[in-house]
């Protein structure tokens, strides 16, 4: 699992969500050390979302590896509806109780936004889909923070589905390991370029 490199919104704190930005130039950085990081690993098939951070991320890897991306929007980051580009300072100190719900795990939809349950059920249905596709093979999927959570929520079978619970970094890889009956956590790292 690789989360796309940095973007201008990244770096201003803002949610991103649907809206479509770009890499910024450390992103593009960190996308071809990525591309390094993986290609001794050599995945046979390389899945992103459609957002073009992320397929921006996935073309510098599968040019590397030599596979081509497959889009799948179901891993596209959560639409966060009336939150989307704004800064989760404002929010903090303007959002009131919604967004302390929603820090706090409690609230399951942003404003006007896609429901946390929505999230967990499609990136559920691609984890399933491509370890039934795929098996005892190497998959490298690029995608965003919320989906990304959820595929690991569903391969350890937890219980609680809180996207605020753990971080996952821009740039980072996060190597999952098992099938359909049994899934953990490998290791995690942030790549430095």
């Amino acid at each position: 699992m690789i989360r796309h490199g940095e973007t201008p919104w990244t770096v201003a704190g803002r949610y991103q969500g649907l809206t479509d930005v770009p890499l910024s130039r450390r992103g593009i950085r960190q996308a071809k050390a990525l591309a390094r990081a993986l290609k001794a690993d050599r995945p046979s098939f390389l899945y992103t979302s459609t957002l073009r951070r992320a397929r921006d991320t996935a073309r510098y890897i599968g040019a590397k590896i030599g596979v081509r991306e497959i889009m799948d929007a179901r891993l596209n980051e959560l639409d966060f509806g009336k939150w989307e580009g704004a800064p989760y300072r404002r929010l903090a100190r303007s959002g009131g109780s919604q967004f302390r719900k929603w820090r706090e795990g409690k609230l399951r939809r942003p404003p006007g936004g896609e429901s946390i349950v929505s999230l967990a059920r499609r990136a559920g249905k691609f984890l399933e889909e491509i370890t039934r596709r795929h098996p005892r093979q190497t998959v490298a999927v690029v995608a965003h923070g919320g989906p990304i959570k959820m595929i690991l929520f569903k391969a350890l079978k937890a219980e609680d589905c809180s996207i605020g619970s753990f971080r996952i970094d821009p740039a980072s890889i996060t190597l999952v390991e098992g099938d359909q009956r049994l899934f953990q956590i490998a290791w995690t790292n942030r790549v430095d370029y």
